[in-house]
């Protein structure tokens, strides 16, 4: 057997062995008190504060569209945990999720679409997805990207963020929603 077969079938072993932890970490997430059939999981797999800043202030206007009641936050970003109650009432939990889990979760999601209730945050992940090459293609922002292509929220319309009368420096700089 060539090298590069053995290559192969290496990557495809870790695919899915990567694929089936995450089947056992979607089943660990509905399995949690409160997680129905009408509550999205949103998943946002990196620490990009401003694609984080979106997925949380369109959060409201998501779940309204796709017709959910609440949302499951999935993230290993300690800013997202500080802040999603003060986008939306509608959070039922945030969950510490780390790298690796969103990884073999998000392996699980590229087999086929499992749930219609998870949604990935993000504008290239999982592998495949590649929004971010859209940005500037007339005149589009990450913002609308984001709105349209990940939430699927038609028509856009920019919601109002919240306001935060604390001293918190990193919650504020979320808020403004650039990164740090």
């Amino acid at each position: 057997m060539s090298n590069h077969l053995k290559q192969v079938k290496r990557q495809l072993y870790r695919n899915l062995a990567g694929a089936y932890r995450g089947w056992w970490q979607w089943h660990k997430v509905v399995k949690i008190k409160g997680v129905t059939g009408s509550t999205a999981v949103v998943l946002l797999p990196s620490c990009d504060r401003e694609i984080n800043h979106l997925a949380l202030l369109y959060l409201d206007e998501m779940l309204k569209s796709r017709k959910f009641t609440n949302a499951v936050l999935l993230t290993h970003d300690p800013a997202v945990r500080k802040c999603a109650e003060l986008f939306s009432k509608n959070v039922l939990r945030v969950i510490v999720f780390k790298r690796k889990k969103a990884e073999d979760l998000m392996q699980f999601y590229c087999l086929y679409e499992f749930d219609k209730r998870f949604i990935v945050a993000s504008l290239d992940e999982p592998n495949g997805r590649n929004g971010s090459s859209l940005l500037g293609k007339r005149g589009t922002t990450q913002e609308e990207i984001f709105a349209i292509g990940v939430y699927r929220i038609y028509p856009f319309q920019r919601p109002q963020a919240p306001v935060y009368r604390g001293d918190d420096a990193e919650i504020m700089t979320f808020l403004e929603g650039r990164p740090q």
